[in-house]
C-alpha cells in the first residue's frame, strides 16, 4: 500500500511532470531552431548533468526534446535516466518527403556513447523515428553536419563526423524506407573543437554548380577544408583548400563564397 505521504508527493508531482518547458527554458548555451513546414520550432530542455562528459564545453545536457507546431500546440519527448541529447542545435528537415519535419539531433547513452537520432510527429505524440548504432563506448560523441540531397537520387542523405577530436570520421547515411542507411565513410577529418558551443564548422555547397551539393568540412587539424563529394556511390575527396589557421567558428555560406573563421583571422574561399 502506498503511504499517504509518498501518495501526496505523487499528486503534488503530477502537473510538473505534465508541463512541456517553453523556449526560455532551453539549455544553457543552445539554440531554437525554426521551420517552415509542420513544425514552428524546436529547443533542447530540461538541463541534466547525469551524463559527465563535457565535451560542448559544461556538464550540462539536456533530458527533453521539445517542438512547437505550426498551430502553436507543444510536443516533448523525454529521454530515460541512462540517455541525454549532447547536442545544442536541433536540426529541421523533411527526410522523407511528405512535407513534414523531422528533427535530428545528437542522442548519447550512459554506456555506449552517442548515435544520431531522428524524431518527428506520429499520431500527435514526438517520437523517435529512427537512429544510428550508438559508437559503442561512453563519452565518445559525434558532431551533425546536415541533411540534403548529396547525390541527386532523390533520397535525402545525412552527414556527421564520428570523434571529431580522435580520428574524425565523415559518415554519410541515406533515409530510406523509415530509416537510416549507411553509405560511405571517409577519415581523417573535424568540425568541432573540443570544449566549444560552436557546432557549425562545416558546411553543405555546391562548389561546382551541378545542383547537388558537396560536404565541405575540415581536416582533422582543421587548418584546411576538405570538399567531399560522392563518386560511383562513394565518398571522395574533390578538393582540399588550405587555411592560414585552424578554424575556430561556425562556417557560413555566403553567395558563391564561404565565410570561415580562422585563429589568423576571418576568410572568405572559393
Amino acid at each position: 500500500m502506498i503511504r499517504f505521504a509518498s501518495l501526496l508527493a505523487i499528486l503534488l508531482a503530477a502537473p510538473a511532470l505534465a508541463q512541456v518547458p517553453g523556449p526560455e527554458a532551453r539549455i544553457p548555451q543552445s539554440t531554437v531552431a525554426t521551420g517552415s513546414r509542420d513544425i514552428a520550432r524546436a529547443w533542447l530542455a530540461e538541463p541534466t548533468a547525469r551524463y559527465a562528459h563535457g565535451v560542448l564545453g559544461d556538464a550540462i545536457e539536456a533530458g527533453a526534446l521539445v517542438v512547437e507546431t505550426r498551430g502553436g500546440e507543444r510536443l516533448v519527448h523525454r529521454l530515460p535516466e541512462r540517455r541525454v541529447f549532447e547536442d545544442l542545435v536541433p536540426r529541421l528537415a523533411d527526410l522523407d518527403g511528405d512535407g513534414r519535419d523531422e528533427v535530428i539531433v545528437v542522442r548519447a547513452d550512459a554506456r555506449l556513447g552517442a548515435a544520431l537520432a531522428v524524431y518527428g510527429i506520429e499520431g500527435g505524440a514526438l517520437v523517435e523515428k529512427a537512429a544510428t548504432d550508438p559508437i559503442g563506448r561512453a563519452n565518445r560523441w559525434l558532431n551533425p553536419v546536415g541533411a540534403a540531397d548529396l547525390d541527386g537520387d532523390g533520397a535525402m542523405e545525412v552527414a556527421f563526423v564520428e570523434t571529431p577530436h580522435i580520428g574524425g570520421i565523415l559518415r554519410v547515411f541515406t533515409w530510406r524506407e523509415g530509416g537510416l542507411v549507411f553509405r560511405d565513410a571517409l577519415a581523417g577529418v573535424s568540425n568541432h573543437a573540443l570544449g566549444s558551443t560552436a557546432l557549425g564548422l562545416h558546411a553543405l555547397a555546391d562548389r561546382d554548380g551541378d545542383g547537388t551539393p558537396e560536404i565541405v568540412v575540415p581536416t582533422q587539424a582543421r587548418d584546411a577544408l576538405v570538399v567531399v563529394d560522392f563518386r560511383d556511390g562513394r565518398l571522395g575527396e574533390a578538393a582540399r583548400i588550405a587555411l592560414p589557421g585552424p578554424v575556430t567558428g561556425d562556417i557560413a555560406v555566403e553567395g558563391d563564397a564561404l565565410r570561415v573563421p580562422t585563429r589568423a583571422g576571418v576568410v572568405r574561399v572559393f
